[in-house]
């Protein structure tokens, strides 16, 4: 596994940033860079089950491990899903080499009106080319979606 790391200052408080990343009405608007439709379904606590996915291609789910207001989220990816939200039989290595990823969000308060993201991705390392490109495109659209 390898750990990859990416961040961004948004020009928001810390609370709202914090909001924002669990807002549904704009995830797919930043998570574009994964491809366009992405959704999720699920809920935004400590144990909570979420999917992302699009209705074409299908996606990953997620239990959420740790959750702390405004500061830090973590998630394990659990199963795939399918285009309904269903999931899947790891039918191929990467399928299994995704399974077990971290995702990290760490929210840091610069200044009342300053927040640097962090995201701290835990992944094998197959996946680094992917991360490299798509996660800074996606925090560049959720630094647009916050500041708008």
């Amino acid at each position: 596994m390898k750990t990859l790391t990416y961040a961004i200052a948004i020009n928001k408080p810390r609370d709202f940033v914090f909001k924002k990343i669990m807002d549904k009405t704009v995830y797919a608007d930043w998570a574009k860079a994964w491809g366009e439709g992405m959704t999720y379904e699920g809920e935004w606590r400590k144990g909570g089950h979420i999917s992302f996915f699009d209705h074409c291609h299908g996606g990953t789910k997620i239990i959420i491990e740790e959750l702390d207001t405004n500061e830090y989220i973590k998630a394990k990816h659990i199963a795939m899903v399918n285009p309904q939200n269903e999931e899947v039989d790891l039918t191929d290595e990467m399928m299994k080499k995704w399974i077990g990823s971290l995702e990290e969000y760490r929210f840091h308060k610069v200044s009342e009106t300053i927040t640097k993201l962090e995201i701290i991705m835990t992944v094998d390392e197959s996946f680094q080319q992917m991360f490299d490109t798509s996660w800074p495109k996606a925090l560049g659209y959720f630094k647009e979606v916050c500041e708008a």
